[in-house]
Parts: C-alpha cells; structure tokens; sequence
C-alpha cells in the first residue's frame, strides 16, 4: 500500500454514492412533473446546476443533508414579472409535498425530505428567466429575495450554465481533471469538520471551487508514474493561503484578513459578486487561521517518513474516513536503508 493508495480509498468513501445521486434525481423529477403539470407556471427547462453538475458530490457528515440544486430556466423576460412572482407559485404548489414542506429562501425555494424520521436531504429549486427571451443566449436572472418589496428582493445577473462549463471545462486531461476534483472533496470534506455550519461562518464551497479552477496544478510522484494527491492539495492549500489579505483591526487589536473572489469575468454576473461575500471579516480571518494550520498539518504530513503515521496524521485532518492501516499492510520505513553519498564521499 502506498500513500496514494490511502487517498483514493478515502475519495471512494467521501465521493457522494451513485443511488443517493439518483434518488435525488428521481426526487428532482418528481417535482418538475407537478410543477410542469400544474398549469400554473410558464414553460421552463431545467438545469442542474452546484455540485451535482460539477461532478464534485461529496458525502455530508452526519447530521447534514445531501442536497441537489435545479435552475428552472422559465422561457420569459424578466421585465414580465416580479422577482417574487414565480417563487411564490412553486412555493405554493409543494409547500404541501413533504412533511417538511417548502421553504422560500433568498437565492431558492428549498424542498426538504426525511428519511428514517429525520432530514435527510433537500432539493434547491432556483428561479432564473431571461433579458430577452427569444434569445436563449441572452443575460439570464436569478430571482432573489424572500419577500416582495424588500431591498434584498431583485433580478440578480447570473450565468447558470457558464458557471457550471466553467468549473467543468478548468482541467483538460482527463486524468488531472481527476485529481482535481479529488482535491476539491478533500478541501469540502475538511472544510466540513472544521468550520460550524450556521450562518455563514464555514467558507462557500463554490469559493474553494473556483479557486482550484483557476489554480489547481496536477501533482505526480517523482517517478511520474502515479499521481500525488498530497502535494496536490498542499499546492492549493499553499494558493489559497498566499490569497488573504488584512483589511482592519478589529475592537481587541486583532489584524482581519480577507479573499475577495468575484465570479469570473468571463462570465456574466452581477460586478459585485463575491463567492465569499456573505462572511464577516472576523469569519474570514478564521478561515485564514484554519488555512495556515491545514498547510503546517500537509507539511508535517510531507516531511513524516512513516507511512502509518502519515494516515495517523491525516486522520486528524480529515476524520475517522482517511482510515489507517494496518501494521502488516504497510511496508515501513526500510530500517536497513543506505543513503546514497555525494560525489565527494560525504552523506
């Protein structure tokens, strides 16, 4: 067994399972088919879009929800309706659909299922229309907001599907294109038992996303004959930490910092989209703390000659599903080992 081995047996356990994916998908149809049906709504198509469509589904830790989320693309111009308009048909059209009901959230309706008489999953119904809807190339709008007439209630500049083509089409080789979606679900896993997820205090996960988008650099051994994952993910670890910037001293003379990453330009979003907009500078600065420890902890991991207290040492970063193994399935540290010498005698 070799390091690398440990890592792709622990992405197979992470890596979000097939039947979830499509019990989501069967659940996603469900609720097309009612909406389509309803004769309520106007014609839409549907577009999966966040970690489903990226190929990034990761397993939640318990106590989370798995989660789909589905841009229904209505065929009209945003100028015919108000932001909350369609929003609030849907909502009325499922808030009776499961135990759970429907739940108007700003960027969302959400649908939440049970299973085994708890939360289990939920499906992220997102409203989009069009500037112009005899074009289907032209600017698309998010509906946001939960209420009508708020300030927080407007059609949002979005590109669904540039987004998604984005994150898909960052790594052309099929094979680093590989890693690189490992690394992602390795950041995500960490990120998920590091940070507590109430309000906005754990980094969004299409921010981590784009980052390795744009950064990401594939990672072999020094043979070249098998891909490294660890120095894969200390690599972006070491990207993202380099990124933080101070902007303030808080009222205890604490230094903040900060990552400021729009959506990217390519794409058309609103000027002032920021993929970590929503956390406060003190949340940030948090971030930026767990980030330096995660580099420290991949470096130690790095500089560590023996391979169980290598997993020992990612087990700690990453939880109970980074396994270790067992004593006689590892060949240790050759105790017998003879370092080559130098040209000139010396070792």
């Amino acid at each position: 067994m070799s390091l690398q081995s440990e890592f792709l047996a622990f992405h197979d356990r992470i890596k979000l399972d097939y039947d979830v994916n499509r019990e989501l998908a069967t659940k996603r149809d469900t609720l097309v088919k009612i909406l389509n049906d309803s004769g309520k709504l106007p014609s839409f198509k549907i577009l999966n879009q966040g970690s489903y469509s990226m190929y990034l589904g990761t397993e939640p830790l318990k106590g989370r929800e798995y989660d789909i989320d589905v841009g229904l693309r209505f065929n009209e111009n945003c100028t015919d309706y108000q932001p909350m308009e369609l929003k609030n048909i849907i909502y009325d059209l499922l808030k009776n659909h499961t135990d759970y009901g429907a739940e108007i959230k700003k960027p969302c309706v959400t649908i939440t299922y049970k299973k085994d008489g708890e939360a289990a999953y939920h499906i992220d119904l997102v409203v989009y229309t069009y500037e112009n809807k005899e074009d289907q190339y032209s600017q698309m709008y998010l509906a946001r907001g939960i209420e009508e007439g708020s300030d927080e209630t407007f059609w949002d500049m979005s590109d669904p599907a540039g987004l998604v083509d984005y994150i898909n089409n960052a790594v052309e080789n099929k094979d680093d294109r590989n890693q690189y979606r490992r690394i992602i679900r390795y950041l995500k896993r960490w990120k998920n038992l590091k940070f507590n997820s109430s309000g906005h205090a754990e980094p969004a996960s299409i921010g981590i996303t784009l980052i390795a988008a744009d950064k990401f650099t594939p990672c072999l051994n020094n043979n070249e004959d098998e891909y490294d994952d660890l120095n894969a993910l200390l690599s972006l670890a070491e990207e993202i930490k380099s990124m933080f910037a101070p902007v303030g001293i808080n009222e205890k003379g604490r230094l903040l910092y900060r990552i400021k990453y729009p959506m990217p330009s390519s794409l058309a979003f609103s000027n002032n989209t920021d993929a970590f907009g929503k956390m406060t500078d003190s949340q940030m600065t948090d971030f930026k703390d767990k980030i330096d420890k995660l580099v420290r902890d991949l470096q130690a991991v790095k500089e560590e000659v023996d391979e169980i207290e290598q997993c020992n040492m990612l087990q700690k970063i990453f939880g109970e599903d980074f396994h270790v193994p067992n004593v006689e399935s590892v060949s240790k540290q050759q105790h017998n080992y003879i370092p080559m010498s130098s040209a000139s005698g010396v070792i």
